[in-house]
C-alpha cells in the first residue's frame, strides 16, 4: 500500500494495463477519486516518478462507477497483481424474436419425353381340342387371338 503522503492531487493514475484514467482530483485515508471513480487505496500497487500505479487495469475501474472503497464493508482481497471484487447481483434477460428470413417458392414442372427402347413383345397362342366321351380327339383347332383381315382369308 503506498503511503498517504506520496500521493498528492494532480498526480496522472495508471491501470494495471498502464492506460491512463486521469488525474488524482482528491485524496482521503480510504480512496482515491478519479474522476468519478472513488479508487480504494488497495488498489494502489506503487506510487513512483510522480505518477500512481494500480494493481488493477483501468478498463475494470471505468466498467464498474460504483468501484466500492475500503469503507464500503464488502470483502476485497488483495494480492499483489490482482483486486478481486465480489458481485453483488447480475441479471440476464433472455427472449426471442420473430425475424424475417426471406421466403421459399416450390414448383413442380412435368416433362415428357419419348423415347425410342427395344421392347420384348410375347405372344400368346390358345389350342383347343375337342374330345369325346371316350376321350378320343373330335377336331383340333388352334385359335389366334390376333383376328385374321378378311381380305387376307
Amino acid at each position: 500500500m503506498a503511503d498517504k503522503a506520496e500521493i498528492t492531487v494532480g498526480m496522472p493514475v495508471f491501470g494495471a494495463d498502464k492506460r491512463p484514467l486521469g488525474v488524482v482530483e482528491a485524496v482521503d485515508d480510504e480512496a482515491l477519486t478519479v474522476g468519478t471513480l472513488q479508487i480504494p487505496r488497495e488498489a494502489v500497487g506503487q506510487v513512483s516518478a510522480g505518477a500512481v500505479h494500480l494493481r488493477v487495469a483501468g478498463t475494470a475501474l471505468a466498467a464498474r462507477p460504483d468501484y466500492p472503497s475500503a469503507s464500503d464493508g464488502e470483502a476485497v482481497a488483495t494480492t499483489d497483481d490482482h483486486l478481486v471484487v465480489p458481485v453483488a447481483e447480475e441479471r440476464l434477460a433472455v427472449g426471442t424474436r420473430e425475424v424475417n428470413l426471406g421466403e421459399v417458392e416450390i414448383r413442380k414442372r412435368v416433362v415428357e419425353e419419348t423415347i425410342m427402347q427395344p421392347v420384348t413383345v410375347r405372344r400368346e397362342v390358345v389350342e383347343v381340342v375337342q374330345r369325346d366321351a371316350a376321350g378320343r380327339e373330335i377336331g383340333a383347332q388352334e385359335i389366334d387371338p390376333t383376328p385374321t383381315p378378311p381380305e387376307q382369308q
